[in-house]
């Protein structure tokens, strides 16, 4: 919903409006895609979503590129067609302003997002308020097991995005190869009776990793929330852990 912020804000008042949620039922998180204005972003994007608040707020991307104004996700391009990235905005920048959201009450909590290990060490050592998250892409043909086992040492919790690794769209789009068509999962969803995509995001379950993914389809989203009613045999885990192609489908 990076683009449909209003839309979604609409149909969070209206849930509340009629009963069907309580806000603090209801956890949101958003991401700061402008590195040089994150708290005007914040603000925004909170007026937007008709919120007083955001549960958790992400730095989107390890990266600052100049923007197209507050209240925008595009970044501007440069004369060759790609990406102008500002090199007046560090991120260390980034992260004190992140924290500034804390302390105005706008956000509980900040995190990160597609920061690798070392960057995210980084952020470590100079934040004053430390990262509760961090989102990047991990499933069966991605595992970053020195990744994930880096932010649980460091109180960190590893989120996956991409956790069926894109699939069919990915597959088509960039050639990528997809886990959902991987001989040992298609085997382990035939064993407990569950389809590819419950055994993998079942897998990132089971190493503590909470997963995020992505649907518009009511059966799809369905099924996403039965993975909570089973749990795979460690033999079955330790399996799928040798599968790893080290293969990213995501920027």
């Amino acid at each position: 919903a990076h683009y449909k912020k209003a839309d979604v804000g609409n149909a969070i008042a209206e849930a509340i409006r009629s009963g069907l949620v309580k806000r603090e039922e209801l956890f949101i998180t958003s991401k700061a895609s402008n590195h040089g204005h994150v708290v005007e972003a914040c603000k925004n994007s909170l007026k937007k979503l008709q919120l007083d608040y955001l549960d958790l707020y992400l730095v989107h991307y390890p990266l600052a590129t100049k923007h197209s104004g507050v209240g925008t996700t595009a970044s501007l391009l440069d004369e060759n067609k790609v990406l102008d990235i500002d090199v007046t905005v560090s991120l260390e920048t980034t992260w004190h302003d992140m924290e500034k959201t804390v302390s105005l009450g706008l956000v509980r909590s900040i995190g990160l997002s597609n920061y690798e290990l070392f960057l995210t060490r980084d952020c470590l050592s100079y934040a004053k308020i430390k990262p509760q998250v961090s989102q990047f892409e991990t499933h069966p043909y991605f595992q970053r097991e020195s990744l994930v086992r880096f932010c649980k040492k460091h109180g960190v919790t590893p989120m996956a995005h991409t956790p069926l690794g894109g699939a069919t769209a990915n597959v088509k789009s960039f050639g990528s190869i997809s886990p959902l068509e991987d001989p040992v999962l298609l085997g382990l969803a035939k064993k407990y009776k569950k389809s590819v995509a419950q055994i993998a995001l079942r897998w990132n379950i089971e190493r503590d990793t909470p997963v995020i993914p992505k649907s518009s389809k009511v059966e799809r989203l369905k099924e996403n929330l039965e993975v909570l009613n089973f749990k795979l045999e460690k033999e079955d885990i330790e399996l799928i852990n040798t599968i790893d192609k080290k293969s990213r489908t995501t920027l």
